[in-house]
């Protein structure tokens, strides 16, 4: 009895633990400034990315390959995207969960950002072999 109350104390600490960290690398990543060339593919302001374009950047993403072959599918921040805005509906939680969707908005602006960087240099670097 006391073993599997352990053990379910156990998990759930591992689980907080695993998405505080998460949330830590995803705030860390949309924390990067954007570029110029950012908001003129995009469209965007780049000093205001609205929770709103989440969308629109996921579109921008698949757009923009990515040339490292990195495996990495956003499926979980489209999870917790959508998680978010669910959350949003209630009064209580609505500031945090929209300041969430978000982060998560400038986070998907920084991978695009990035990629289009990676790209356009590989392709000066192919113009100029």
């Amino acid at each position: 009895m006391f073993s599997g109350f352990l053990l379910t104390l156990s998990v759930i600490g591992g689980a907080h633990f695993g998405i505080s960290y998460w949330r830590s690398m995803i705030a860390g990543v949309a924390s990067q400034p954007l570029s110029d060339r950012f908001a003129a593919f995009s469209g965007m302001d780049k000093t205001r990315v609205a929770a709103q374009d989440f969308t629109a950047l996921l579109s921008l993403n698949r757009l923009t390959p990515d040339l490292e072959r990195r495996p990495g599918s956003l499926a979980g921040l489209r999870a917790y995207y959508s998680a978010a805005s669910a959350l949003a509906k209630l009064p209580a939680l609505n500031r945090w969960a929209h300041d969430e969707m978000v982060r998560c908005s400038r986070y998907v602006a920084v991978l695009v950002d990035q990629r289009l960087s990676k790209n356009l240099e590989a392709a000066a670097e192919m113009r100029s072999c």
